[in-house]
């Protein structure tokens, strides 16, 4: 059981006990009802155990759905927290948007806890500092006391008070059982790993400190190749206490060269629509590798025969191919392929392929972080538009899946528009009466006439939410106030990827670079991915029970001025 999923049991332990009690006036629940709950219970508990967060959420919003209050927000807080520990903010908030605190019992700090860590997600370090402030963990109650110094270490680490975070999370060491260090340690990782680079050089580093070394070990997980220098750090550090959980993670999970001993990288290198994409994923791919490449042509005709011989003469793992109608060819082959395969783009009809992965810059992971962000942001009404066609018409089933799924519904019809869209969407855009926000699918050009038209029918304070296909790279002062998702590498880049772009030809495409660099640190993490979920240059990438892998947590920036303002 983690630290967390525990501290939560122990809160509301008294709580739920209290739950099967109800005023004299109502009727006890009948004796199936209560079975059913009790089986719900167990299955939200064994989904927790598991890191399912988001089904066990679920299964505590449909108990709190069968009982009485207090009871019902009882389960509904638990939902939350379960929302929370799935990086849900979205459904978490929406979920306490519908908690009725009034009544609720003994929950009136645990709720400030989350509200304190919904303001730290959102970028609110200030706020939740002087919510902080206003508790005194000496009067909590020891699982609430450990959660308290958990956001307030997280806060100080945001704040940039690195020494001061450790050394609460190492008050936690002293207060915890010893089998619960271990996510203590976890937590403390996950957030050192977040701080920039430049940053932690910044720090004065003593020999044998434990400050240092968490210090040093995080500067170590920002460079290539860390197994070489683990072995330095351990000597540096001994009996450090990362030692015992981190280290082995970091080592488990980083990428192994020996793993990689032959890759065949698939490319239509020899066809002019894709000839300019394939030569900046292979330029990435090759800034990331520096041994045991073989690169081979291919296109749809030929792509059996030529990954048959990838395979034959040794490959180990297979990256590509790139365009879709290829991608399909090899899929609908065979059921089982021969070693594990990384496409890299998605298909229409995904099915499961066994040893096939989809690894590509989909505008549908995009549309599902717009519609997060806008939920998070407080509305609830959006106009939606997309081109018409394949493309924009599957970006809109996305993001109407997403947004029901958070419990909303759009303003009006979605406006699907064509090439011939000027003379006919300001008549449309004029019997909008209710949107508080729009999603505009659009490339640059496109998207400057729509942004011009959205501002003489609707005002020029209405929030328009793009994807990363509306920035061209250039200055776009049309576009001003238009936000947009784009991958870290874009609009976030490390010290690294700076260096590296700065050294890219102008006529280089730094999305597919980017995606060349990240394909081939997914390779040895393939089989991890399903559990572990890794901050690439692309997004944060996840895998799911198709093969298909997703990006997230991406970056969000506003036109200002005609160029990019990084958001958060």
């Amino acid at each position: 059981m983690t630290m967390r999923t525990l501290t939560y049991l122990l809160i509301l332990f008294s709580l739920l006990s209290a739950c099967t009690s109800l005023p004299k006036d109502d009727e006890p629940p009948p004796i199936e009802t209560e079975s059913l709950i009790q089986d719900s219970l167990k299955t939200a508990k064994r989904l927790e155990m598991q890191g399912n967060y988001p089904q066990a959420a679920n299964e505590y919003r449909k108990i709190a759905e069968q009982v009485s209050p207090p009871g019902q927000q009882a389960y509904q807080f638990l939902a939350i927290k379960a929302f929370l520990k799935a990086d849900r903010l979205a459904e978490a908030k929406a979920e306490l948007a519908r908690f009725d605190a009034r009544r609720s019992y003994g929950l009136e700090i645990p709720l400030e806890l989350v509200g304190i860590q919904i303001d730290l997600a959102e970028q609110r370090v200030s706020q939740a500092l002087r919510r902080l402030n206003r508790i005194k963990p000496t009067a909590l109650r020891l699982p609430l006391q450990i959660e308290y110094r958990q956001l307030h270490a997280q806060a100080l680490v945001a704040k940039g008070e690195l020494r001061k975070a450790v050394q609460e999370w190492m008050v936690i060491d002293s207060k915890v059982e010893p089998s619960l260090i271990r996510e203590n340690h976890q937590q403390l990782w996950h957030s050192l790993s977040s701080v920039e680079q430049s940053k932690l050089e910044q720090v004065e580093q003593v020999p044998s400190n434990n400050f240092s070394g968490w210090i040093a070990l995080a500067l170590l997980a920002k460079t290539t190749p860390l197994r070489q220098s683990i072995k330095n750090w351990q000597l540096r550090f001994p009996n450090h206490p990362a030692t015992q959980h981190i280290v082995p993670s970091l080592l488990q999970n980083s990428p192994s060269l020996t793993s990689l001993q032959q890759v065949a990288l698939l490319l239509p290198l020899q066809d002019r629509r894709f000839r300019e994409y394939a030569e900046s994923i292979k330029k990435g791919f090759f800034a990331a590798a520096d041994q045991g490449i073989t690169v081979y042509p291919v296109n749809a005709s030929n792509i059996l025969k030529v990954y048959q011989k990838a395979v034959k003469e040794g490959a180990d793992f297979v990256v590509g191919p790139l365009s879709k109608k290829t991608l399909a060819v090899l899929a609908n082959s065979q059921t089982q392929l021969p070693v594990p395969t990384l496409g890299l783009n998605h298909l229409e009809t995904p099915e499961f392929i066994g040893n096939l992965y989809q690894f590509g810059l989909s505008p549908q992971d995009e549309a599902k972080e717009a519609a997060k962000r806008a939920w998070a942001k407080g509305h609830r009404s959006p106009l939606v538009l997309v081109p018409d066609g394949v493309w924009g018409k599957g970006i809109l089933k996305v993001f109407q899946a997403e947004w029901k799924k958070l419990g909303g519904q759009l303003a009006a019809q979605p406006i699907i528009y064509d090439n011939s869209f000027k003379s006919t969407m300001r008549k449309k855009l004029r019997k909008i009466k209710t949107a508080d926000m729009a999603f505009m699918v659009a490339l640059p050009k496109q998207a400057q006439t729509i942004r011009r038209l959205l501002v003489s029918s609707l005002g020029d304070s209405l929030p328009i939410y793009s994807i990363s296909r509306v920035y061209s790279g250039t200055s776009s002062p049309r576009l001003e106030g238009v936000m947009f998702a784009d991958m870290p590498w874009i609009l976030a880049p490390d010290e690294k990827a700076a260096q590296v772009q700065a050294a890219l030809s102008g006529h280089m495409n730094k999305q597919l670079y980017a995606l060349g660099v990240d394909a081939y640190y997914l390779l040895p993490r393939l089989q991890q991915l399903s559990r572990y979920q890794w901050q690439g240059q692309t997004g944060r990438l996840s895998v799911n029970n198709r093969g298909i892998i997703h990006r997230d947590q991406l970056s969000w920036a506003r036109f200002v001025n005609g160029k990019p303002q990084l958001l958060d």
